[in-house]
């Protein structure tokens, strides 16, 4: 797999939110570890164990904000409509729903 796809100038933004998560992986859960062996967890009985709780929550919080901030992205039907001034919605018969997965809806 190519990384030009991501270097494509329609791509950036998505590459750019991948590369901030990305960060966010590798440096969060590490520093959350630590934080809370040495400070916050030290004088219980398994620090270690508590510490590495807190890592994998920390991880989770990044996996869903990285989920929330990729559905709430506007839909390239959405920004096509716009930028063709029509209207997207009730009376499109259907046509602004997804177009992919079980959601898909017909047209037809």
């Amino acid at each position: 797999m190519s990384f030009k796809i991501l270097l494509l100038r329609e791509n950036r933004k998505v590459a750019n939110k991948l590369g901030f998560y990305t960060c966010l992986m590798l440096t969060i859960p590490v520093i959350t570890f630590y934080v809370c062996f040495y400070f916050i967890f030290s004088n219980k009985s398994e620090p270690l164990a508590w510490s590495g709780f807190a890592a994998v929550g920390a991880v989770n919080v990044i996996i869903a904000a990285y989920v929330y901030s990729a559905f709430s992205e506007p839909d390239e039907v959405e920004v096509d409509a716009k930028r063709a001034g029509t209207v997207v919605g009730k009376f499109d018969n259907d046509a602004s729903g997804p177009r992919v997965g079980s959601f898909k809806q017909r047209t037809d």
